[in-house]
């Protein structure tokens, strides 16, 4: 099973309500010279709006017979909650990725505003493609900028080469103590849940995760042991629950690869 590593970059909030309410900036204003005694106008444009990242339930039911969880060799409730929160943090993963925001988390790749880089190639990525996508992102935001694939798509990119016939990426293949490999001096992380790289396809996104996405946690995990429901059968049932919401927060903040001439 192949965690999804969108928690290790993206921004994480702790909540005891339903959603998280947070104002956003919809539109500025623009300052303005003034001569030492000239009138001074109000500078229009300054909007404010209100952002809602809702929490949405995860679950797990697990029936098991009394006899196996008495004559188990090893402590199989424990086995079977460690599984819980690996298949839980799975399911997000995916979530976070390409959810549709409808009774689960909104992904990375589905929200409309965040903007989309061609890779310049209609079937495969390039490595001018690869910078444009690292130029098209503001500056501010470029500084803690980081990319995010899947292994099939690092293997596609660490193939890359210049007119020259060298590796472009070779300076970040090398494997120096303390120092992690890097794609245009940016590091990266390898997420399973993301598409591989195909015609029309976005294998890619870079920008400022922690600006950009919000996860919300309403509960982590909580399990109830319900040994009456299923008593007449011989088993012990388990229900496990998340409530957990995600969404982008600042779109400028991240932009996608298509996979496009």
């Amino acid at each position: 099973t192949e965690i999804s590593p969108v928690r290790s970059v993206a921004r994480v909030r702790q909540t005891t309500q339903k959603s998280i309410k947070m104002p956003s900036r919809t539109a500025t204003f623009t300052a303005q010279w003034v001569a030492e005694q000239g009138t001074r106008s109000e500078t229009t444009g300054y909007t404010t709006g209100q952002e809602e990242i809702p929490t949405h339930e995860l679950y797990a039911l697990v029936d098991i017979s009394e006899q196996l969880l008495e004559d188990a060799v090893f402590d199989l409730e424990a086995e079977m909650a460690a599984e819980i929160a690996e298949q839980f943090a799975k399911a997000e993963g995916l979530a976070f990725v390409s959810g549709n925001g409808v009774g689960k988390p909104e992904g990375l790749l589905t929200n409309t505003s965040v903007g989309t880089t061609n890779s310049g190639n209609a079937s495969a990525l390039t490595a001018d493609g690869l910078i444009t996508l690292v130029h098209d992102i503001k500056s501010d935001y470029g500084r803690n900028g980081t990319f995010m694939f899947n292994r099939t798509t690092l293997g596609a990119i660490r193939k890359l080469k210049d007119s020259a016939n060298q590796y472009v990426f070779q300076p970040g293949m090398q494997i120096i103590a303390g120092v992690p490999n890097t794609i245009l001096g940016y590091p990266y992380v390898e997420a399973a849940d993301m598409p591989s790289v195909a015609a029309g396809t976005k294998p890619v996104i870079f920008g400022d995760f922690r600006r950009g996405y919000m996860i919300v946690d309403r509960v982590s995990l909580a399990v109830l042991r319900d040994p009456f429901t299923q008593a007449t059968s011989g088993n012990v049932r388990y229900v496990a629950r998340r409530r957990v919401g995600a969404q982008v927060v600042m779109a400028e903040a991240l932009r996608i690869q298509v996979v496009s001439s």
